[in-house]
């Protein structure tokens, strides 16, 4: 499996065959960030906000599929999703609303993409994803978890490799912060991989982070 960011939440795996699945879409324009066209095979969108819900981005004529925040286990081709409604924030969602977070399994892989996940886990939270290979966690503060609670996160569900999104970025005018502080209180190796990250099943080590640089920016 393979693994591309885009900036923000915004990830395009690729798995077997070559089968695309987009995550959490953005125009990049009024993000200030690169926009990113991928022409997915099936797309994955956690909430209704305007920097998550690009889908006609990602979508292309080889489109099938687009799944809205959505619930329960299905299939997309040879991707098998679970989606699980999370709070946006530590008052239940009263703030921002509800998000989704996506367990997707491929060639052995299980990732999760916690979405705008603005809580701290629980048993209770934590026991619908089991085993978890890769996370995908929030780690810029201001509107979800703060970064020592992606950590958190990472932890309770023992994913050998963390890898964060939704931050402040160069460029992006979104008012999110960097991942300074996590990677200052990190315990645990950290890797720039660069704008793809490739994931093989039996996955283990770690646990460490991998601070990806985003598909299409200038270095």
């Amino acid at each position: 499996m393979r693994v591309s960011w885009c900036g923000q939440s915004y990830f395009i795996v690729t798995g077997p065959g070559g089968v695309r699945l987009a995550v959490d879409p953005h125009d990049g324009d009024s993000l200030g960030l690169p926009r990113c066209e991928a022409d997915a095979d099936y797309i994955l969108v956690t909430h209704d906000h305007y920097d998550h819900n690009a889908v006609d981005v990602a979508r292309g004529p080889r489109t099938k599929g687009v799944a809205l925040w959505r619930e329960g286990t299905f299939t997309f081709g040879p991707f098998r999703v679970a989606g699980v409604r999370l709070p946006h924030d530590a008052q239940d969602g009263s703030r921002y609303g509800w998000t989704a977070a996506y367990l997707v399994e491929a060639d052995g892989v299980r990732v999760l993409h916690m979405g705008d996940v603005g809580v701290a886990p629980t048993e209770d939270l934590v026991r619908p994803f089991g085993k978890v290979d890769v996370i995908m966690v929030p780690a810029g503060d201001v509107t979800t978890v703060s970064q020592a609670g992606a950590i958190e996160w990472a932890k309770a569900v023992g994913a050998p490799v963390v890898i964060p999104m939704h931050y402040w970025l160069p460029g992006s005018n979104v008012p999110l912060d960097p991942i300074d502080v996590m990677l200052s209180i990190w315990r645990g190796d950290v890797e720039r991989p660069g704008p793809e990250l490739e994931v093989v099943k039996g996955v283990g080590g770690g646990p460490r982070l991998e601070v990806m640089s985003v598909r299409g920016a200038q270095a």
